[in-house]
């Protein structure tokens, strides 16, 4: 699960509970965590728990099955890119306001906040910003562009850059598997973590 279903996921929540959900990344440990009020903390457990659950799903990985022969260790980071472009595409599935106005809800609430982010959560909000990315996650272009980029900074060793021609080829699988997926992760009480 990458941003884009993370702050989808806690957009029901207190706005530090989402800040903390979106930053986790950036904040290793336990001990890292101890400096933030008790909402970010909430909001970083919570993103390690649907991160927990989206690795050892079962339909998860039979998706990034279907990328380790080529990919390797990188096919979980993959399949995550690929489940918010999956969401993106049926975004009016699963809300009733628009793609746009929840991306533009979500920069909003990040940098009136950004004062608790870390430096490198900085630089990609900065980036998703400038790219709209939450919005441009529908665009299998923008996909494409996320992957060359997340390969750029493992120097070519991920492969990551020519993924997308997986998402093109098994689209379908990874849609209805994300459905099935969502339904589920969407019925976790995230409330309680």
């Amino acid at each position: 699960m990458n941003f884009l279903a993370h702050l989808y996921l806690t957009k029901e929540h207190p706005e530090f509970v989402s800040v903390g959900n979106f930053m986790a990344d950036a904040v290793k440990g336990k001990k890292a965590m101890l400096g933030y009020p008790e909402e970010i903390q909430q909001g970083i457990r919570i993103h390690r728990a649907i991160d927990d659950f989206a690795d050892t799903h079962p339909l998860f990985r039979q998706g990034t099955a279907r990328l380790h022969e080529r990919y390797s260790k990188f096919a979980p980071v993959i399949m995550d890119i690929f489940y918010d472009h999956i969401l993106a595409e049926n975004w009016l599935h699963y809300s009733d306001a628009t793609l746009q106005d929840f991306s533009q809800k979500q920069y909003k609430l990040l940098t009136k906040n950004k004062s608790y982010l870390p430096e490198r959560t900085l630089r990609w909000l900065k980036y998703m910003k400038m790219e709209n990315l939450l919005y441009n996650y529908a665009n299998e272009s923008k996909i494409e562009q996320v992957l060359r980029r997340m390969d750029k900074r493992t120097n070519g060793i991920s492969g990551m850059g020519t993924a997308v021609t997986e998402l093109r080829m098994y689209k379908e699988e990874y849609r209805v598997e994300f459905m099935e997926f969502f339904e589920e992760m969407r019925k976790l009480d995230l409330k309680s973590l």
